[in-house]
């Protein structure tokens, strides 16, 4: 039984009554992952850069802020280089987003250059003018679908 309510509890289903039992930290913990079968398929991979968004505020504002004053210089923004910038030279820790993946292994989800596009069209959601090149990428076909 308790076997089965943990797991409920790591995909993201409702709690049993032996969920009581377990310490808090343990049940905020597994309700925080998320189960994410490898490799990210691409909802997981935007579901989980939202989320390291939330987790890393002053992070993010340094990405923006000095992807601002690239685009006031009238350059192009690259996205790899605000990532790799960030890595690098930020001033703010990054904190990472665990997930669980489908066999039950725990991971952490750190943003990387196969999230550049995200990081992309979210500057250009924030600031439409930007000059930031899109280039096609897997997060387009997911946008073709849905439409």
């Amino acid at each position: 039984m308790q076997q089965d309510t943990t797991m409920a509890a790591r995909e993201g289903g409702s709690a049993g009554i032996d969920d009581y039992a377990q310490p808090l930290e343990a049940v905020a913990r597994s309700e925080r992952r998320h189960v994410c079968p490898l490799p990210l398929r691409v909802a997981d991979r935007r579901a989980l850069f939202g989320e390291w968004l939330e987790a890393n505020p002053r992070a993010v504002r340094e990405i923006e802020l000095t992807a601002l004053a690239i685009d006031a210089r009238g350059m192009r923004v690259s996205t790899k280089y605000l990532i790799e910038k960030q890595r690098y030279e930020g001033t703010s820790g990054l904190t990472g987003v665990p997930f669980v993946d489908g066999e039950g292994a725990e991971h952490t989800y750190k943003i990387n250059n196969s999230d550049s596009s995200l990081l992309a069209r979210w500057l250009l959601g924030r600031h439409p003018g930007m000059r930031i090149e899109l280039r096609e990428s897997m997060f387009d076909e997911e946008e073709k679908h849905e439409a």
